[in-house]
């Protein structure tokens, strides 16, 4: 790869293509799987070795280019999946969309994006451990209240909390700072 770092940034067109070509498969099934339409996928794939291309540059000789590659190609797909959301929104004729300005529109297609994400996890959870995270950090109870609720020791409270929090941050990485601020309003 450090092959390929070194004739990019020397503006080698043919090394671009040998990198679309050994990496762009992969980089095309990974927007398939994140947008669901082939089409969109390989647009979007384009435009990513194109940002590339643009940036060269830029390029760190020691950076993994595959890295560097998926994390443009996640930016990429997340801007074309709010662009698309809000389209949509104005196509139907949203009075939401109308009435937002687009930054706001596009903060509050993120909280519903990761509340969605949210829920999901949650949904994993057993019924027992879900009740006592949502009384928890939902509804804000102390931990002995919650016990007393539910009929179980502070210490059972408090290792399920635990082990939620646990799953919590494994499953949305990046995500689970932005997730714990959105909770706490």
């Amino acid at each position: 790869m450090h092959e390929y770092s070194t004739r990019l940034i020397a503006g080698d067109e043919d090394a671009l293509k040998a990198l679309m070509d050994q990496i762009g498969p992969k980089v095309l099934g990974y927007c398939i799987k994140k947008t669901g339409n082939a089409e969109d996928a390989e647009e979007l794939v384009l435009d990513i070795f194109l940002k590339l291309w643009h940036f060269r540059d830029r390029i760190d000789l020691h950076a993994n280019l595959e890295v560097l590659l998926f994390t443009i190609a996640r930016n990429h797909i997340l801007n074309f999946l709010r662009n698309k959301a809000i389209r949509q929104l104005r196509l139907q004729g949203s009075d939401e969309a109308a009435h937002f300005p687009e930054d706001q529109l596009l903060r509050r297609l993120d909280n519903e994006a990761l509340l969605r994400q949210y829920r999901h996890v949650l949904s994993k959870l057993g019924e027992k451990q879900r009740s006592v995270f949502q009384l928890s950090r939902e509804e804000g109870l102390p931990n002995k209240v919650i016990a007393e609720k539910l009929g179980i020791s502070v210490r059972t409270v408090e290792s399920h909390i635990h082990s939620s929090l646990k799953i919590l941050r494994s499953e949305l990485k990046d995500a689970y700072i932005i997730l714990v601020l959105l909770l706490m309003r």
